[in-house]
């Protein structure tokens, strides 16, 4: 019974799984990176499933909730992809535990961190300087959230907010 290969590989994708949760497109990688052969990763990922210790939809839940705080929509949807978990199953999911209102939110905070940055940069000047230095600064933030994964949409109204909290 030790020499059985696909106890093996179940042995090692336990193993694996006790370390961290993780997708089964993931654990299939990690297990073909060990050498084992297709049919012995199939085995051991129906074996685990059928257990209930292998879950993409758990998975991808539990990296929703620990990413939502921090990142875009479009960010955590990318890692969800990344991390091997099905395009429909990532937006399906994201739609019903990341909502619009929070990517706002998440939008909003972090353009006030880049405002309080980009302040802190800018010298006093002129006032007509200073009108142009507004604008650069409106365009600079709204880049770099378009380039964190905010919708536009998102970005407008967090900046839309900070500018008129801060009346810059």
């Amino acid at each position: 019974m030790i020499n059985d290969p696909e106890k093996s590989c179940l042995s090692v994708a336990l193993s694996l799984l006790g370390r961290r949760k993780m997708a089964s497109y993931t654990l299939r990688k990690k297990l073909e990176n060990k050498g084992y052969t297709p049919d012995e990763i199939q085995a051991a990922i129906n074996r685990l499933l059928e257990w209930g210790y292998l879950d993409d939809r758990s998975f991808a839940v539990t990296l929703i909730r620990n990413k939502n705080t921090k990142q875009s929509k479009r960010k955590v949807f990318y890692d969800l992809i990344k991390a091997g978990i099905d395009k429909y199953l990532a937006q399906t999911l994201l739609e019903q535990y990341y909502p619009d209102e929070l990517e706002i939110e998440n939008c909003l905070a972090t353009a006030t961190k880049l405002l309080a940055s980009e302040r802190g940069k800018v010298p006093k000047k002129a006032a007509k300087q200073a009108a142009e230095t507004e604008a650069d600064i409106y365009q600079k933030i709204h880049a770099r959230l378009v380039l964190k994964g905010y919708s536009v949409n998102s970005v407008y109204t967090a900046l839309e907010q900070v500018f008129e909290r801060e009346n810059y």
